[in-house]
Formats: C-alpha cells, sequence, structure tokens
C-alpha cells in the first residue's frame, strides 16, 4: 500500500461579501494499479476511455485540460456516456470514481490534451 498526500485551498477576498479561506487535505491510501502522471491526446469525435467499468475498485483520478484555447472543453463523462463536467483551459478536477462506472473524456472546439493521472483507493 502507498499514501498519496492531496490538499486543497479555496480563497477569495471578492467572490462574495463573505471572505473565503479553506483549506483542507487527506492523505489517501492506494494500491495498484495507478498512473502517476500521463497526457492523453483527447479527439472529438468520439470518447477517450481513461477507466473502464471493468475497474470495480474506487480510484481517486486528477485530470487537466492543458489547453490555452477558452474554445476547446474537455467533457468527462462515465463510461456509459453520462456527461458529468466541462473542464475549460487551464482547469482541473480531482475526484473519486466509483467502481465499475469507469470514465472517459471528449472533446469539443478542437482535440485537448488532458493531463491525467489515477491512483485505485486501498
Amino acid at each position: 500500500m502507498a499514501t498519496l498526500t492531496t490538499s486543497l485551498t479555496l480563497s477569495t477576498t471578492d467572490a462574495t461579501s463573505d471572505r473565503l479561506n479553506v483549506t483542507v487535505s487527506d492523505a489517501l491510501t492506494t494500491t495498484n494499479p495507478a498512473i502517476n502522471l500521463a497526457r492523453l491526446s483527447i479527439a472529438t469525435d468520439a470518447p477517450t476511455n481513461i477507466l473502464t467499468t471493468a475497474n470495480s475498485s474506487i480510484t481517486y483520478v486528477y485530470i487537466k485540460n492543458t489547453n490555452t484555447d477558452a474554445s476547446h472543453i474537455l467533457t468527462l463523462k462515465t463510461d456509459g456516456a453520462v456527461a458529468f463536467s466541462d473542464l475549460s483551459a487551464g482547469e482541473f478536477a480531482i475526484l473519486p470514481i466509483k467502481g465499475a462506472v469507469g470514465l472517459e473524456c471528449q472533446a469539443s472546439g478542437a482535440a485537448v490534451v488532458a493531463e491525467y493521472g489515477y491512483w485505485t483507493k486501498g
């Protein structure tokens, strides 16, 4: 077993009338299979699988749209093609994917290079 340390900070002084400053962190126990960091070209004409439904374990996923053009969107979907998130240029997500649900992504506007990593919950 290995440990993946995560940290998230959200802060603003001008998004609302209240100031926001919150930091959370966790040490996640992980096991194989895992991919520390990879890049993949994502096309517009068909979805690309990151995790298939054959993966029955909860998997922690980091994914980022590395494109710089705001019109190039990376859509995240379950392996059943249900869209649940759009990442604009430079945006990222860190999320746990339920076992046997899978994760695929598809670009719109133009092909997008996705940076991603995943770690199986131990």
